[in-house]
């Protein structure tokens, strides 16, 4: 049966999808679907396809949640054998024997790096790669790393990627056809929402959707506008401090995106220790705006009013004091001395105790709170009118109980509309202000009544076996919907003809949450879905389950807040998505590919290995020249030497694949060897060991003293130790920021710096390579090993911490040296001085000051390595206090 019929028979199948599967299936290539519109659904319907004895394959980019996802829907299909996960739990021996068997396997990029450079894996038997999250590869990410070891000894297998995020392809500079030229692919397949095929398919069976838009009540509109002024004040200030960002990004429309915060990291990243103090408090002050906006469509009047109330209060006690470099509270800008923040508080305040005067406000005290007004917000009535609706529908009488689904943005949401529904707002929201105005002791905590598993019907005893702590969501009830993890349930079984489940779940917090919500809709199958938040994502979920259940009725209650922020964010995200789709699109139309992207020939320029710059590869000084060297036309170029056909080699340990660096080195033409090592992680020569540290790696490895041991190893077994300190290239090139230090600062011992220089105090042979990204490091790699001696990884596993010591030193008690090395006087240039000349400590301890002096050749080391032996605990202590005195005058008179 071929693959046409196989589809036809699959009665699950849509169109669209249809023909996405047939285009991937018959021709390499990269796809890129809508985000909602099943590419879970497709990438299992491909693993299907290629699910047989006889094809090796591998996936790569899934999450553990999404590998347990497909396996779990591919043994419901009854695929038999399903995929397999491969972890370092598995031996290298089974290893081998599962990928001689076949099949699907799901594997690390580490892992399959490995297996690939050590030939555990017959590459001319791997049939294809298929790689989900394409988005995400980039030149030197291990992906990518992958795909050429594939492709450079498989010139027939294939290569498939996946993704349903078209903003990630828009941004930054060409980036579509970077990932195609990564992967190796020559098409590109675009499947947006208004694609011909995918909008007839929807067309045919829409589901009933009711989109109810709520107003903003007279407060809250005050809010928003309130918030607006003041985030577009932050903005146009932000303008005026820094020249780094682009304007277009630093507009309210644009503040209001989730994206915002990310765009804005991902400029200012590279010069974050230039930044100054007011900037950076500036986009603190963007930040809580942000959150302030998300708090007031979602949450009650009281969690609002807490929080606004909680930033003015702590400008209040820590603005006049608080607002120093190395503070961490009072950082609050300038935006809370506008009216409009005043405006932002007094409304704020009026939707929990009522309307107040200025002067009234002013006068009111902390203790003396006004009645309470307690406006409820406007959507959390409108879902439960919605809910008495379902529950009058005729449609129960012949359809059974409803099953409910409501759909909020976080779990916090969720809580406390379950809260609403069974409490009733008046309730619920006086329970918050009791507990704001007389907050529950330590000894109230352990008498709270837990909570039951189930909250059933709306009876009196249930109630109040509720809690209402809004201020910690692991407080509420949830409910483990027979294997899915979070969400509420509300039974409502109170004696009616009808009963009714309810069930709450939150769309965000967690990047595979969307295949939960998918379970839940296959498992229950609710006829009515509330989306008391707006997702782009979910929405189109909820059009690919009624698309694939024609017969299901489904109606969707769309609830917004009619001319809001949130209703324009909405908007907003969908505008963002149609106009990324438009610019691949026209970039697709445009792009020119190579015929040989695909890299299926034997010479093909992305394979080629020879870091020599194009310019001297055409005119015959490059390792990849092919110009005649009799060619009397080439100028003064100087000859091309003759150049060994066996390559460099570096030895590599097992962990350090996670980083980008040995793919870059193997590009520049440096085979690596994988192997586990206990000193260092680079063996270039037998002489040159580099341990590599990125920059909260040596900050970690200083604070727990672990690079002491790593350095004290490393200089006992290498003539040559270094020290890799290696940046990201997307972050500053800076240790340490340059305005946290001014002329009358003084370093500390605890400072970075500090233990960095005290390091290469004990440890003088350590070299330290600082290197502003993986790019540079393995381009140093190269002129390091540049006409050295190649390093033998038999010794290099033998070198391990226990090991005894090598060659010259082995005579030597490694004890015994660290000692002597710590004593004053004594140094790494004399140390081995002394070794050679005294037997033993208690041989030292009898020697006498002029022998020390003939011995280690300095007066003065030799006088402090006597006086530390032989002097008493007393004198000591004076000398010791003398220098310190003689510090603090010369201190005070700087």
């Amino acid at each position: 049966m071929d693959i046409e019929e196989k589809l036809a028979n699959n009665n699950g199948i849509l169109q669209y999808e249809n023909e996405i599967i047939l285009q991937s299936y018959h021709e390499d290539g990269l796809l890129i679907l809508a985000r909602g519109l099943g590419l879970e659904r497709i990438f299992c319907e491909m693993m299907k396809l290629y699910c047989a004895e006889h094809n090796l394959i591998f996936i790569m980019g899934c999450t553990d949640v999404e590998q347990t996802y497909f396996i779990e829907q591919l043994i419901n299909d009854g695929i038999d054998p399903p995929p397999r996960i491969v972890t370092a739990d598995i031996s290298i021996h089974d290893r081998k024997e599962l990928y001689l068997h076949g099949g699907l396997f799901f594997v690390t990029a580490r892992i399959l790096t490995v297996d690939l450079l050590t030939d555990r894996i017959p590459i001319d038997l791997i049939s294809g790669l298929l790689i989900y999250r394409a988005h995400r590869i980039t030149d030197s990410s291990p992906e990518s790393f992958i795909t050429r070891l594939y492709r450079d000894k498989n010139k027939t297998g294939f290569i498939k990627g996946f993704s349903d995020s078209a903003l990630d392809f828009s941004r930054g500079y060409n980036q579509l056809e970077c990932v195609m030229k990564n992967l190796f692919l020559r098409h590109v397949y675009l499947y947006p929402r208004f694609q011909v095929t995918i909008r007839s398919t929807f067309e045919h069976c829409s589901p009933d959707v009711i989109e109810l838009q709520v107003p903003l009540t007279v407060l809250m509109m005050d809010i928003q506008i309130s918030l607006t002024e003041l985030i577009n004040a932050c903005l146009q200030e932000l303008r005026s401090s820094t020249t780094w960002l682009d304007n277009d990004i630093l507009t309210v429309d644009q503040a209001i995106l989730n994206s915002f915060e990310r765009l804005i990291r991902l400029q200012l990243q590279p010069i974050w220790n230039q930044i100054s103090i007011r900037t950076k408090q500036l986009l603190n002050d963007i930040k809580t705006l942000r959150l302030f906006v998300l708090y007031l469509t979602q949450y009650d009047c009281v969690t609002f009013y807490n929080a606004v109330q909680a930033v003015f209060i702590n400008e209040k006690l820590y603005g006049s004091r608080g607002k120093t470099m190395n503070s961490s509270q009072g950082l609050t800008g300038s935006w809370l001395y506008l009216p409009a923040a005043e405006r932002l508080l007094m409304a704020s305040k009026s939707r929990v105790f009522g309307e107040t005067t200025k002067r009234q406000f002013q006068q009111t005290n902390d203790n003396e709170q006004p009645p309470a007004k307690l406006e409820e917000n406007p959507k959390l009535k409108l879902v439960s009118d919605v809910l008495q609706e379902i529950r009058e529908n005729e449609d129960n009488k012949t359809l059974g109980p409803p099953v409910t689904l409501i759909v909020c943005a976080e779990d916090r949401a969720c809580s406390q509309l379950k809260q609403y529904l069974l409490l009733g707002g008046r309730v619920m929201l006086e329970r918050l202000l009791e507990q704001t105005l007389n907050p529950p002791t330590a000894a109230n905590e352990t008498t709270k009544v837990p909570e039951t598993k189930k909250t059933t019907g709306k009876k009196a005893q249930t109630v109040n076996e509720e809690t209402t702590n809004e201020n910690s969501s692991t407080d509420d009830n949830k409910l483990d919907i027979e294997g899915i993890e979070g969400g509420y349930v509300i039974e409502d079984d109170d004696g009616s003809t009808c009963p009714s489940t309810t069930i709450l779940y939150p769309f965000s917090g967690n990047i595979d949450n969307h295949f939960i919500l998918g379970k839940i809709l296959i498992k229950y199958r609710p006829r009515f879905i509330i989306l008391y938040d707006a997702s782009l994502t979910f929405v189109r979920q909820l059009e690919v389950f009624k698309a694939t259940n024609p017969n299901h009725p489904l109606r969707i209650y769309f609830l917004l807040y009619g001319k809001s922020i949130e209703e324009q964010r909405y908007l907003l995200s969908v505008k963002k998505e149609k106009e990324a789709f438009e610019n691949l699109v026209r970039e697709k139309a445009s792009m020119v590919i190579p015929e040989e992207r695909e890299g299926r020939d034997e010479y093909n320029p992305l394979l080629s290995r020879d870091p020599t710059p194009a310019n001297q590869q055409a005119y015959g000084t490059g390792a990849a020249s092919t110009i005649d060297q009799s060619d009397t036309r080439r100028g003064g170029i100087i000859p091309m030497t003759t150049i060994s056909n066996i390559r460099p080699k570096i030895i590599v340990d097992m962990r350090e694949f996670r980083s980008e660096l040995p793919s870059l080195i193997w590009k520049r033409g440096i085979d690596i060897e994988p192997v586990t090592l206990e000193v260092g992680d680079y063996i270039l020569t037998p002489d040159v060991c580099v341990e590599r540290k990125s920059v909260s790696d040596l900050i970690g490895s200083l604070n727990n003293g672990r690079l002491y041991q790593q350095a004290l190893q490393m200089t006992r077994f290498y003539k040559k130790p270094m020290l890799l300190i290696e940046f990201d290239q997307k972050q500053a090139f800076h240790l340490a920021n340059k305005q946290r230090y001014n002329s009358s600062s003084e370093f500390s011992a605890h400072d970075i710096t500090s233990k960095l220089a005290l390091l290469t105090m004990h440890f003088p042979k350590l070299k330290i390579l600082w290197c502003p990204s993986p790019h540079a490091s393995a381009e140093l790699f190269e002129d390091l090993k540049r006409d050295r001696e190649e390093p033998d990884s038999k010794n290099a596993m033998l070198v391990t911490a226990e090991s005894e010591l090598l060659d010259e030193d082995e005579r030597y008690n490694s004890v015994v040296q660290d000692l002597l090395i710590r004593m004053p006087g004594v140094t790494f240039k004399n140390y081995k001085l002394i070794m050679n000349k005294v037997e033993n400590l208690r041989e030292l301890s009898q020697l006498k000051e002029d022998e020390l002096v003939t011995i280690m050749g300095n007066s003065k080391q030799a006088s402090l390595l006597y006086n530390f032996i032989h002097k008493q605990k007393g004198d000591l202590v004076l000398d010791i206090k003398s220098k310190t005195t003689s510090n603090n005058t010369w201190k005070k008179r700087r």
